[in-house]
């Protein structure tokens, strides 16, 4: 009997956030020579319950990366599986020497460009303020995908729980703004965290690239933005903590995203943490 062929695992995952930098991280890290990102992007094999993961079977992911070589990282982008609760953990038994790749966004701001989404899709119909009201935010336990604006936002737990499941060594954090601002940067400190050879190419493309479209949809939300930042408050600062982030500036009420729409960087710089 011919012995079955080992399945090659992934090297690395990029679990999350959501609305988090993701989609134009994972096309970045794909350019460079020894590292090969999975095609789709999001594969959302860790988070799939119709899969019996009782059985002990080993996902063949292979067919996701049709001309890559054995001997590239090979790796996957779904910012769902920080969230999902079992993924991290499936993930984890799949392959324990995997490395984890985390952007965050400010809670506030993740959550609003995730209803934006979601409005654009149509697959909302309430607006901003709804949607994160004490009966928007009930929605969550029918569709958790759609309707997390807010509980997405709790990153303290999610982190934890990655850190249950994988040595501190193992994760790389990072938050959106240093992909924006200090984008070389953080992809030279990634590169060495995956341990890939080579350099990237001078042109990495847009800094930011989006699933969908949303900039046409105007929203005034500087009410809704407040009283997220309150409530996530405490959150933030226990991230920090447990990430080693500098997270100071998503807490001291000035924050504001419209500057990664300009060219001046904002201090602190190098915060990610490997």
């Amino acid at each position: 009997m011919t012995a079955r062929a080992a399945v090659k695992r992934l090297d690395f995952f990029i679990v999350g956030t959501q609305k988090g930098g993701t989609t134009a991280l994972s096309a970045k890290l794909a350019r460079h020579p020894a590292i090969c990102c999975a095609k789709p992007k999001e594969l959302h094999v860790f988070d799939d319950e119709r899969r019996d993961w009782t059985s002990g079977d080993i996902p063949d992911l292979s067919a996701h990366f049709p001309a890559a070589s054995d001997h590239r990282l090979w790796g996957e982008a779904t910012p769902i599986y920080m969230y999902w609760p079992q993924a991290i953990e499936r993930v984890a038994r799949y392959n324990p020497e995997a490395k984890i790749i985390v952007s965050l966004r400010h809670p506030a701001y993740r959550a609003l460009s995730h209803w934006k989404m979601e409005f654009v899709r149509r697959t909302e119909e309430l607006s901003f303020a709804e949607a994160i009201s004490e009966r928007g935010r009930a929605r969550v336990r029918a569709a958790p995908q759609v309707f997390s604006y807010v509980e997405r936002g709790f990153y303290a737990p999610q982190i934890a729980r990655l850190l249950a499941h994988f040595p501190r060594q193992s994760i790389f954090f990072c938050r959106m703004e240093d992909l924006y601002q200090e984008e070389a940067a953080v992809l030279q400190a990634l590169a060495g965290f995956l341990g890939a050879d080579g350099a990237f190419p001078d042109d990495l493309g847009p800094k930011r690239v989006v699933p969908v479209e949303t900039s046409g949809l105007a929203v005034d939300a500087t009410a809704e933005l407040s009283w997220l930042s309150s409530l996530f408050h405490d959150d933030i600062r226990e991230t920090a903590r447990l990430t080693g982030l500098n997270l100071g500036a998503w807490t001291d009420g000035t924050y504001d995203e419209t500057y990664l729409t300009q060219d001046l960087p904002m201090a602190p710089k190098r915060v990610f943490s490997a």
